[in-house]
């Protein structure tokens, strides 16, 4: 492992800065495609509500089916080759979308397709791309590491949304997702520049079973005793914010006319408020201790959705749904990388992509159901109701957190000695 000492700054290791990155093109360019896919559906392609939350579900269908298989695979081989081909995947299905429109053949049916295809593409990335960062750097810097990365990941996510917003405007929809497709292209080479060596997996896990590795994963997170509520918890805020942002675009643009321009600016805004938790969650942990911070964070986020649901079409309207994202992303990444630093940090190095990959098989695949749950609601209760209901059920993370025994963690733990 190419270390960074303690008192040395990240910003002087090089193979960080270049994962670091990779992980800023990405997500700015996938800003652009979050701009766009919805305004292609609802706008372009005149999606109703079900159709809507088909494209949601096939968006989000992934993790029951190749989380679990991700994960083994991610012990099993070298990380970096598995990330690379992730995104190369990626920009190929992406380039589909602009394609299709300049042929006249752009449909609903090519989204869901699209939206498939990148969702489980992206997953296979990004669990070795996560279980990858303690192999570059020692267990004490990877809270730092993590807040740096949710930092720029939540600039970039704003500056991809601005930018998405302009160039929708400028291009269309369709051919926005050409930057997308170039972003990808970008952090292939970025990934592919990291110099520092990579252990070699244990080569006898290689010749055991794929399933019994998996079944080992499930069995090793299900009985830790600090990841399974971390997970559990997770699993509730995943689900109740999956069922919400379903609606969410719909709702924007339809109910409170928003235009892409307005839908670029709220993204914008809520990531920003990623950047301000970022980095704020390491001072915050030093003073109050890790609990605090997810607890306090989980406890304000059920008021964050209340601008959208008491918003009139209009600026002042759009000033307090953009208010409440920001606050809203600030305590999402200040308790997302704090479990996530958590877990990392007690976690066996050799159960690093399976704990990673389990832990998305159970956070994630409730999203799928609350997806079509979302549909049926809005279908049959109307936006509006379904929204306030989703609102009303995201106090559900915060009771399941405060009833686990890590309501009492003082600090985060010390990594596996292993590690």
């Amino acid at each position: 492992m190419s270390g960074a000492p303690a008192g040395r700054s990240l910003w002087r290791h090089g193979d960080f800065v270049r994962y670091w990155s990779a992980c800023a093109i990405d997500i700015t360019g996938s800003g652009v495609t979050t701009v766009a896919l919805p305004l292609i559906a609802v706008v372009s392609l005149h999606a109703t509500v079900w159709e809507v939350s088909l494209l949601s579900f096939a968006e989000r269908l992934p993790p029951l089916l190749v989380a679990l298989p991700a994960g083994a695979l991610a012990d099993r081989h070298r990380k970096r080759p598995m990330m690379i081909g992730a995104v190369l995947v990626c920009g190929a299905a992406f380039a589909a979308v602009p394609l299709a429109d300049a042929s006249g053949h752009l449909s609903l049916e090519l989204l869901y397709a699209v939206a498939l295809v990148t969702s489980a593409a992206g997953l296979i990335g990004s669990t070795p791309r996560i279980s990858y960062l303690p192999s570059l750097l020692p267990g004490e810097r990877l809270l730092e590491a993590n807040a740096k990365v949710g930092a720029v990941s939540s600039l970039a996510d704003s500056a991809g949304a601005q930018l998405g917003g302009a160039v929708v405007a400028a291009l269309g929809a369709a051919r926005a997702v050409c930057f997308d497709v170039a972003s990808y292209l970008a952090c292939a080479f970025l990934l592919g520049s990291i110099r520092t060596p990579e252990p070699v997996p244990d080569s006898s896990a290689r010749q055991g079973s794929l399933r019994r590795e998996i079944a080992e994963g499930v069995t090793y997170v299900l009985g830790h005793p600090t990841i399974r509520p971390l997970l559990m918890t997770g699993t509730a805020y995943t689900g109740v914010f999956a069922f919400l942002t379903t609606l969410w675009d719909v709702y924007l643009l339809r109910e409170l006319h928003g235009t892409a321009a307005v839908l670029g600016m709220l993204l914008s805004v809520a990531a920003l408020g990623g950047v301000a938790g970022a980095l704020a969650v390491r001072r915050l942990v030093d003073r109050y201790g890790p609990a605090r911070v997810m607890l306090a964070a989980l406890a304000v986020t059920p008021f964050t959705e209340l601008p959208l649901l008491l918003a009139s079409p209009g600026r002042t309207g759009q000033a307090a749904i953009a208010a409440g994202m920001f606050v809203q992303m600030a305590c999402a990444t200040a308790q997302g990388s704090t479990q996530r630093s958590i877990r990392q940090a007690v976690c066996d190095p050799g159960m690093q992509g399976r704990m990673l990959a389990t832990g998305q098989w159970i956070t994630y695949g409730t999203r799928p159901l609350a997806a079509l749950l979302a549909g049926a609601a809005g279908t049959w209760l109307g936006l509006w109701n379904t929204l306030a209901l989703g609102t009303l059920a995201l106090v559900i993370p915060f009771f399941v957190l405060a009833s686990s025994s890590l309501r009492a963690l003082h600090e985060i733990p010390a990594a596996s000695a292993a590690s």
